[in-house]
């Protein structure tokens, strides 16, 4: 499962649970389950830890834990994965916050991946058996498969053991949501982060610059911001090439290699108005995420790009 999400709000108490426990009671009324095109389902709600605690111990008492324990690698295509695999998108496509779940158990020295929600429709998911090694900050992740657990990184995940038909722990369901953030809030970070990037440095970076001074120390005043802003996934720097848009600093340069160099280029596509407004002035848009921009100028003041910060949330669009 991720290992890394967003801040959530809370909910209060007995309405938190009760709205859990009327999305669980619609998503599984006499053994069937909603669509993922979702014709009745709940309004997005924020959760709290305690109600990712109660969610997980709900899903993880539903799954079929004699057939979870008996999957093997290649066992992908079988009806025992897809049936589970099944139940849990139909939980995650019934609740808007929630991005992912999975179901995970314990190796000889390690931990691995059972059934993932994305396995089919993701390239990046993980197949049974997929290796996960717990560090030593996984105390609370561990603990799901002896007790319904959770924890907030950049978001709130919740854990819970999944036993088989002698009520034994044979691994656990992992949840993990994602905040919801006010565009307005979005745009102020983007503003205030614009207008401490050196927009001179900036400009002249070229091609091949990703080593030197004035890179890195944009980079790092990027993943400055997202790690002071737990709800913040992604933040970088574009600018206009000619007709088209390229990157310029990747905050992930360096430690993926999915980063983007300087020069790559962005296609622009038919959502992307909001892109080009935040060559002039703050503004925030709503995809699966909420994309902040915020012009950058250099000593001059002209603008000379912008830069962008991502997070996932569930918010209304506000240009």
């Amino acid at each position: 499962m991720t290992r890394q999400n967003l801040l959530v709000g809370l909910i209060v108490g007995v309405l938190a649970l009760i709205i859990i426990a009327a999305a669980l009671v619609s998503l599984f009324p006499s053994g069937e389950t909603k669509s993922a095109s979702g014709e009745t389902g709940p309004a997005s709600v924020a959760f709290s830890q305690d109600d990712m605690k109660a969610l997980a111990v709900d899903i993880a008492a539903r799954i079929d834990g004699d057939a979870m324990a008996a999957l093997q690698p290649g066992d992908e295509n079988t009806t025992a994965f897809i049936a589970i695999r099944d139940q849990l998108d139909a939980v995650r496509a019934s609740n808007p916050n929630i991005v992912y779940i999975g179901t995970m158990r314990k190796t000889v020295n390690a931990t691995e991946y059972v059934v993932d929600t994305n396995y089919g429709s993701n390239s990046y998911a993980t197949a049974i058996g997929d290796v996960y090694v717990p560090t030593e900050n996984d105390t609370v992740f561990l603990a799901g498969f002896v007790e319904p657990s959770a924890e907030t990184y950049t978001g709130i995940s919740g854990y819970a053991p999944v036993r088989n038909s002698s009520g034994t722990v044979v691994g656990l369901v992992g949840i993990d949501t994602w905040s919801a953030v006010a565009p307005a809030d979005m745009k102020a970070l983007a503003a205030d982060t614009a207008a401490r990037i050196d927009g001179d440095a900036m400009a002249a970076l070229q091609p091949g610059d990703e080593n030197t001074t004035a890179f890195i120390a944009i980079r790092d005043q990027l993943d400055a911001v997202r790690a002071s802003n737990n709800n913040i996934t992604y933040a970088y720097t574009m600018r206009k090439a000619g007709d088209a848009i390229e990157y310029v600093v990747d905050v992930e340069y360096g430690s993926s290699k999915y980063a983007a160099a300087i020069g790559d280029p962005y296609t622009l596509s038919a959502v992307d108005a909001v892109i080009l407004t935040g060559f002039v002035k703050p503004c925030a848009g709503t995809y699966t995420d909420t994309v902040a921009y915020a012009p950058v100028k250099n000593s001059s003041g002209a603008f000379v790009g912008l830069v962008g910060v991502d997070a996932m949330v569930a918010a209304m669009q506000d240009v």
